[in-house]
């Protein structure tokens, strides 16, 4: 509400009173009155004969500068000697502020003495129209997430009750409410980028009054912290039982916030929303590798937080194992020795690897600290599929090699039985002889022969291929077979 303020300040003196002006004319109280009109503050009305006697009406303010205005009554041009007039100093005060506020008085005083007679004192006090506005908010503290409140707060003088204001809030110096009515801006669900300086201004319709609040710095607490996520042990190698940690604090100011959490690994959601913080991953394998991050929330959904990724790599509790013969050829008679060979990680112990062997799918060597198979003597029923298997002694880790097939080569092939001649009559001679192929340029290789009738051994092993029966009789018939092998056996 704007105040329009006419101080009227009345000065009355009365011409009988002024003995000295009896011979003035009309014609020269004019000259004077407008003469001392164009003073400012003072205004004169005067007169003298040969003399230059006369009266001056000075208006005196405190800390006015506003020029006054004189009037008469009755109307100055009608005015003769002997007469009475009545002079009133107005003074009309614009743009009515608190600084206006002052003491107002004015003065006569008599030209050709040396004293002045003034009028009674009058006190003038402008009062405010609406008080400094003051910023305010609510609640306090604030905390990420809440329904802000901030208030421009001002009284308006009992005096103007009905007056209208306009209010303006400002943040970082940038509008966020433009004028209106409303004394309040509202923040729903307050983020962390609505922190800023605030103030506001307060105007009256007209806008000829205008009042800034101070600023007020309007900061808002985090709810609960930018999650960061973590794992443990570290580092992670395979088989071992994993924890993912999504760590963040709650506010102080909200102990009580409940909070939902997700997991995430390249982007695929590995544990929906819950309230647990930690991912669990038993007996963790590669395949278990690669970025984690998370999210947190509010019960509500309005604030949501995403962690950096975190690239977690399972180091392998061993490479996959690889069957290895020492030999590229096996033989007969050769000794056998095969490897299972890994590469362990330098985490673990050395002996915390088991070793076993298979042939065709089945065990030839149960689970042991020796990563070799040997056999001595190959024979060729040691040939087939083998592979190996390893595992740890303190994990649920095995792992495969792959199949190979090993060969054993025969030194000299299959024997067969041949008997001269074909036909056999009695009292002839019968030769049988033990046919067999060496296979291999061994020129060591030293082969015994024996043969056998009905499955009786008729001649013991020796180097000779041969059996002869020099005169054959009836008892001689039979079935025949023959037997070779190696000297060193």
């Amino acid at each position: 509400m704007y105040f329009s303020l006419i101080s009227l300040v009345r000065c009355a003196t009365n011409l009988l009173n002024w003995a000295s002006c009896s011979s003035c004319n009309t014609t020269r109280k004019r000259s004077k009155v407008k003469e001392e009109e164009k003073c400012g503050t003072s205004v004169s009305s005067g007169c003298g004969s040969g003399t230059g006697e006369g009266c001056v009406m000075v208006l005196e303010t405190a800390g006015s500068s506003s020029r006054p205005v004189l009037t008469f009554n009755p109307n100055w041009d009608k005015i003769f000697t002997t007469e009475s007039l009545t002079m009133t100093c107005n003074l009309r005060i614009r743009n009515i502020n608190l600084e206006k506020s002052s003491q107002y008085k004015c003065r006569k005083q008599i030209n050709s003495l040396t004293w002045n007679e003034y009028s009674r004192e009058t006190s003038i006090s402008i009062k405010e129209l609406f008080t400094l506005p003051e910023i305010k908010v609510t609640p306090f503290p604030i905390t990420e997430g809440d329904n802000v409140t901030v208030t421009c707060h001002t009284n308006v003088s009992p005096y103007r009750p009905d007056t209208e204001l306009q209010f303006v809030f400002y943040r970082d110096n940038q509008i966020i409410q433009r004028f209106s009515s409303s004394h309040q801006y509202g923040v729903q669900s307050a983020q962390l980028e609505d922190s800023g300086t605030y103030y506001c201004d307060v105007t009256t319709i007209s806008g000829k009054i205008l009042k800034r609040s101070k600023e007020l710095n309007v900061k808002k607490n985090e709810l609960f912290t930018p999650p960061e996520i973590k794992v443990t042990p570290f580092p992670v190698t395979e088989g071992d039982n994993v924890t993912v940690t999504c760590h963040t604090n709650v506010s102080p100011y909200r102990p009580d916030t409940e909070l939902q959490f997700v997991f995430y690994r390249d982007g695929q959601i590995v544990q929906r929303f819950s309230s647990s913080d930690q991912y669990g991953v038993q007996s963790a394998q590669l395949e278990d590798s690669g970025k984690y991050y998370c999210e947190v929330r509010t019960i509500s959904g309005k604030i949501v937080k995403r962690s950096k990724e975190l690239n977690i790599k399972i180091n392998e509790f061993f490479i996959d194992p690889e069957i290895i013969m020492s030999t590229n050829q096996i033989k007969e008679m050769d000794t056998m020795t095969l490897s299972c060979h890994t590469k362990r990680s330098p985490h673990i112990p050395s002996t915390d690897l088991q070793f076993a062997f298979y042939r065709d799918g089945w065990n030839v060597q149960r689970y042991g600290l020796s990563d070799q198979y040997w056999v001595q003597s190959a024979k060729l029923q040691d040939s087939g599929n083998y592979s190996c298997d390893v595992r740890s002694s303190t994990k649920s880790i095995t792992k495969s090699s792959k199949i190979i097939y090993i060969r054993v080569q025969e030194l000299f092939s299959q024997p067969e039985i041949e008997m001269i001649p074909d036909l056999v009559e009695e009292g002839n001679q019968m030769i049988l002889i033990c046919n067999t192929t060496v296979l291999t340029m061994r020129n060591d290789l030293d082969l015994q022969f024996a043969f056998y009738k009905n499955g009786q051994n008729i001649q013991g092993f020796n180097s000779s291929h041969q059996y002869e029966v020099t005169s054959a009789e009836i008892k001689d018939s039979g079935n025949y077979s023959c037997e070779v092998r190696t000297s060193t056996v």
